[in-house]
């Protein structure tokens, strides 16, 4: 951690001390038969005439140049120096046309060197190893003319340190792809940029073309419009879209509410995780930010994943029992087709716009290090996304990587038919396997986390949130007793309204179990603060807790669930059941999918540090979650409520050729066996046939 604190201190004498000589001046005079001849003769001409007149181009590449900030001691360890005052440098010289090049460099260590005794044993030396949940790099800028390389950025900036240390295991690393002029902050477009735009384009006109004429059929000439002309006008879609309904005796409006409640929980977490990760001022506020018990409520928001799990399970199980019950036959190909269809189409749009344009969508300093993590991936292994292997395969290098729960929902959906199969023919053996299912999950579990030492709690600095992810987070066969206690749940629910059974459980049961579902949760929650957040490793208190977690979640928002069902939920089923979780519900889904590439933008963007606390999360927070539903509702009625007509439409066209008898296509809440991760509560076609 300390390594950096010294480094940086020193340097500000070299960029504070305004001598006869200015000192960039003097190391070249040292390091000029190291540098590139094109980068020593822009310096003459630049540092020939040097002076303090704000109109000097030298003068504005030193100022543009990182200087040591205040709050070293706060881990403020990041001098970014003026990125827009640096690439906005263009004159003309004898050598040419120079531009101003904006290079951030990582300081290094090695191992032998004698700064590494100032690195402390807190938590925060953990932020500097790249395992835990909050990586930090102390980074450091510079201003350069253009006709410099990253190696003559190297040498000049390692010469810095040279001066000041007498340890030769300190340096400054540049690269190329971290040094930027004003052409590579604001690129020409590529034909893969292009063909993206022409696309995008070409959609949005035909919307714009149904858009119109649906109102000219409604308005003026009082035909009846297509249906899939409809199916990508914005003016029926937004009256679908906005439109609630009365909750039948058949449905589960609680659904609306955990699922709403759980994806902004989603979007709360994964904003304090990249925002901490983000350039701040105040990076050792995140230790004593940790202490406290709210980091929990954030930390703990990875649990929302087992509770659409859950809810996954409980619409699958319900719908599919119910439609055998019908007597309605099953048709496998549109049963994978179906789910296939309606979660990949925005989710291809979203990894085509991130793989072509994302370059395209802002600069600022760390962009190129934001191009390395979220745009080279998809350009390599887009594939494992649409695939739904990305969580086994390349984990390393997700595209998308809070897409991983779709690639464990999908996976999950290929086996359900068996499953529900046998829970139809079988039901007693099929609970009872379901169930020792359960058991081996959670001791498969125990053993990945004894075995490999998994830090149980995001929270704990300490931990390898690497490791934690790759053998536990991410597999789906350690990750599904949440969707089996739901499939077990939703089968018991629909044997209850089918028999039209009025279950009557004693008041003070009902209030017991209301106290120990609470109590349950909110130990999920915040337990093993204080006893599974140290530097020791305690293997029992990991393991058990790893073990326990979700099973114990699922179960209580199981019961959440039933006791709503069967009118015991009182003031709860009310608050979840509120017709506005209908509306909020429809773009949930696109929301999960752009929220965190919000985020990204956001953050690569910045040219200067942010500062953490809890009233500024709040406040950015808030900002995040409108410009995700902005983009959220772009998506919806660009791709989502599209495919669904065109879905809808050659479903029709099949049953047509097939002769089959029509069935109905709007169906309801428990009957939507494809309810996308339970993110999402569009009305879509059924997928079975009569």
């Amino acid at each position: 951690m300390w390594q950096v604190v010294l480094i940086l201190f020193l340097l500000t004498q070299v960029f504070c001390v305004w001598g006869k000589i200015n000192p960039l001046v003097g190391v070249l005079e040292k390091v000029v038969l190291s540098v590139t001849p094109k980068c020593l003769l822009q310096f003459e001409e630049l540092f020939a005439n040097f002076s303090l007149n704000p109109n000097s181009i030298a003068l504005q590449m030193v100022d543009a140049t990182a200087k040591i900030p205040s709050g070293i001691l706060s881990l403020n360890i990041n001098a970014l120096g003026d990125f827009d005052q640096c690439i906005k440098i263009k004159t003309n010289t004898s050598a040419g046309f120079l531009l101003g090049k904006y290079c951030l460099g990582l300081f290094v260590l090695k191992n032998d060197t004698k700064l590494k005794t100032l690195v402390t044993d807190g938590p925060e030396a953990n932020f500097f190893t790249g395992n835990g949940v909050v990586t930090k790099m102390p980074l450091w800028a510079l201003c350069l003319p253009n006709g410099c390389t990253s190696d003559d950025a190297n040498v000049v900036g390692n010469a810095f340190l040279s001066m000041i240390l007498k340890d030769k295991g300190v340096a400054v690393n540049f690269s190329e792809t971290s040094c930027q002029t004003i052409h590579e902050a604001f690129p020409q477009l590529t034909t893969k940029a292009i063909i993206t735009i022409i696309v995008l384009a070409i959609l949005i006109c035909i919307i714009l073309v149904a858009t119109v004429y649906d109102l000219y059929c409604t308005f003026w000439s009082k035909r009846v419009c297509p249906q899939l002309t409809q199916g990508f006008s914005v003016f029926t879609n937004g009256q679908k879209f906005f439109k609630t309904s009365p909750p039948t005796a058949d449905q589960m409006p609680c659904l609306n509410g955990l699922r709403c409640i759980s994806m902004l929980w989603v979007v709360y977490l994964h904003h304090y995780q990249i925002l901490m990760n983000d350039i701040l001022t105040n990076s050792k506020h995140i230790v004593e930010w940790s202490d406290s018990l709210n980091s929990m409520f954030v930390s703990s928001g990875t649990l929302s994943v087992d509770t659409f799990l859950t809810i996954s399970g409980v619409l699958m199980s319900y719908g599919f029992i119910k439609s055998k019950t019908k007597k309605i036959r099953f048709n496998l190909c549109f049963y994978y087709l179906h789910r296939y269809l309606r979660l990949t189409a925005p989710l291809a749009v979203v990894i085509f716009v991130l793989k072509n344009l994302y370059n395209y969508l802002g600069n600022g300093p760390k962009m190129p290090i934001l191009h390395e993590i979220f745009q080279k991936p998809c350009e390599k292994y887009w594939w494992t996304t649409l695939l739904y292997v990305q969580n086994y395969v390349n984990v390393s290098e997700m595209c998308l990587e809070e897409t991983w729960y779709l690639s464990i929902d999908f996976q999950l959906y290929v086996i359900s038919p068996i499953i529900f199969f046998a829970l139809w023919k079988y039901p007693k053996m099929c609970i009872a396997t379901l169930c020792g299912c359960i058991i081996a999950i959670m001791g498969a579990s125990f053993y990945s986390a004894w075995e490999n030492h998994l830090t149980a709690l995001v929270a704990n600095l300490y931990g390898n949130f690497k490791e934690y992810t790759h053998k536990y987070y991410f597999l789906t066969h350690l990750r599904a007793s949440p969707w089996i206690i739901g499939i077990i749940l939703g089968y018991y629910l629909f044997k209850i309204k089918q028999n039209n059974t009025q279950i009557k459980i004693n008041k003070f049961i009902v209030c017991i179990t209301w106290v120990i579902c609470i109590g349950a949760m909110l130990g999920c929650v915040l337990g093993g603060h204080s006893t599974l957040r140290t530097k020791e490793y305690d293997s029992w208190g990991n393991a058990l807790y790893i073990t326990f977690i979700r099973p114990v979640w699922s179960v209580a928002i199981s019961w959440i669930i039933f006791a709503c069902t069967v009118d015991y939920g009182g003031p709860v089923n009310w608050f979840l059941s509120l017709p506005i979780y209908q509306v909020l519900n429809k773009f949930t889904y696109s929301m999960y999918l752009v929220h965190v590439v919000v985020l990204s933008v956001i953050v690569g963007n910045r040219k200067y540090p942010d500062h953490f606390s809890k009233l500024n999360m709040m406040y950015e927070y808030a900002g995040t979650v409108c410009f995700s539903i902005v983009f959220a509702l772009i998506l919806v009625f660009m791709v989502e409520y599209p495919m669904i007509a065109i879905e809808k439409f050659l479903r029709d066209k099949f049953v047509k050729i097939r002769k089959l008898p029509k069935v109905d296509t709007e169906v309801s809440m428990h009957e939507k066996l494809d309810d996308s991760v339970s993110i999402s509560s569009f009305e879509r076609p059924t997928l079975f046939l009569k």
